[in-house]
């Protein structure tokens, strides 16, 4: 019987003291092994052949466990615990292994459920929730453009309001993909946290906030798997983009009655 120790347990073993301190031992093994949290699914079988016995995941497999959990907001908020991990493990150099991450990937799915993203809902749709809207979203998106019009513009299919071509955004240089994302995390940030508290919230806790939910359910597929890949770039913001958004209030189209 083989036995994977992966979670804060794997992370001491490696970084001792400097890494979370483990509560449990969680352990990836196809039958009980003693006080552990256990889980198995069958496709770990050719992940686990030609493993000890016993072994501890390396930090390029825990890195890849913990990206692999980043797309699902689970009722036990265990995400702020693996990004945080994610970003300890990227800071030491380890790597997240793309042929695993895939397996996982689909592993977690058959478990959590696959992402309700639509990504083919028209502006007027896509944005038609509970928050208090007082601006149109373009024009918010427009306030927090790095130039002079907001990047997702320039890789829309024809004929669409939202709907993105992804061989363009494929095609734009990194920093351009970046940015692109950035931007709908900013404007998501501001027009369902900052704008609805009257500007008094926290801009880092908004933006991380937006962060979280971009990752988790308004993107899918290539495009939050390079969130979460770069999520060392992306968790922090890279200006004032609620003193951006202000400086460019003529850009901002009311919403009647508001």
């Amino acid at each position: 019987m083989t036995v994977l120790i992966v979670g804060s347990t794997a992370l001491t073993l490696w970084y001792g003291n400097t890494a979370r301190p483990p509560k449990d031992v969680d352990v990836f093994s196809p039958k009980d092994v003693g006080d552990t949290d256990r889980f198995w699914d069958d496709a770990f079988n050719v992940w686990f052949a030609g493993k000890p016995e016993m072994s501890y995941a390396t930090p390029d497999e825990l890195i890849t466990i913990k990206a692999s959990h980043a797309y699902w907001d689970l009722r036990n908020n265990s995400w702020n615990k693996h990004m945080n991990d994610l970003l300890f493990l990227k800071e030491r150099g380890a790597k997240i292994l793309p042929d695993l991450h895939d397996m996982l990937y689909e592993v977690w799915e058959r478990r959590y459920g696959k992402k309700q993203v639509n990504l083919t809902q028209e502006a007027d749709d896509f944005f038609n929730d509970a928050v208090t809207r007082v601006y149109d979203h373009d024009s918010i998106h427009d306030s927090v453009a790095y130039g002079d019009r907001p990047l997702y513009e320039s890789v829309l299919k024809d004929g669409a309001s939202v709907q993105i071509d992804m061989a363009k955004v494929r095609a734009l240089p990194f920093e351009d993909q970046v940015r692109l994302f950035r931007e709908e995390i900013y404007a998501t940030a501001l027009e369902r946290q900052v704008i609805p508290s009257g500007y008094t919230c926290s801009r880092r806790l908004a933006y991380a906030w937006a962060l979280r939910r971009t990752i988790t359910s308004l993107t899918k597929g290539w495009s939050s798997r390079l969130i979460v890949a770069n999520y060392d770039v992306f968790f922090r913001p890279d200006t004032d983009y609620v003193a951006r958004h202000l400086s460019r209030a003529d850009r901002l189209i009311p919403l009647e009655g508001k």
